[in-house]
């Protein structure tokens, strides 16, 4: 896996006013970084514009290897079972979602449509979604929220294998 990112003195306006700006930060195959700031701050606003969906105010933002987000949207069908859900995501590579659905202690709930989910059970799920996707880059917002010890165990465990396989995180 290829995977690059760098952010060359971006700036971000939202909201009428300005939440951050000259934010510069390169990655490398293998690299991972953490978001620390207040609430507000715009932590979420800038892996938004990370991932392209929102436009830097300045700056510019490069990468190599495609993008998957984990935010608050499930961004899964929840009428379709878990496993036929996350087949989207991964294309036509099942094993993909089968070691996603193992990463995050989901296989069991492989049939159990999306909307049947708990709260702990969809974030495990989001999460699933991005290790399907075969994207270089995570962008994982609050990754940590709703999880209890063994799936916060589970998500260091993906986050180590795909950054030693050359991803970033």
């Amino acid at each position: 896996m290829t995977a690059s990112l760098t952010l060359d003195a971006i700036a971000c306006h939202r909201g009428g006013r300005m939440l951050f700006e000259n934010l510069s930060l390169s990655l490398a195959a293998g690299e991972a970084a953490v978001l620390r700031g207040s609430n507000g701050a715009g932590k979420s606003s800038l892996l938004r514009l990370v991932a392209g969906l929102l436009r830097p105010a300045a700056g510019a933002v490069r990468s190599e290897g495609r993008i998957a987000l984990a935010d608050d949207a499930l961004a899964l069908d929840a009428e379709l079972p878990l496993k036929r859900a996350l087949n989207f995501w991964a294309g036509i590579d099942g094993g993909k979602v089968e070691g996603a659905l193992d990463a995050m202690t989901l296989a069991p709930l492989a049939d159990v449509p999306v909307r049947m989910l708990s709260t702990g059970q969809r974030k495990r799920a989001t999460l699933a979604r991005v290790i399907a996707s075969g994207a270089g880059v995570w962008l994982l917002d609050e990754p940590a929220n709703g999880l209890d010890v063994a799936a916060l165990d589970g998500l260091g465990q993906a986050m180590a294998s795909h950054r030693a396989a050359g991803g970033i995180v």
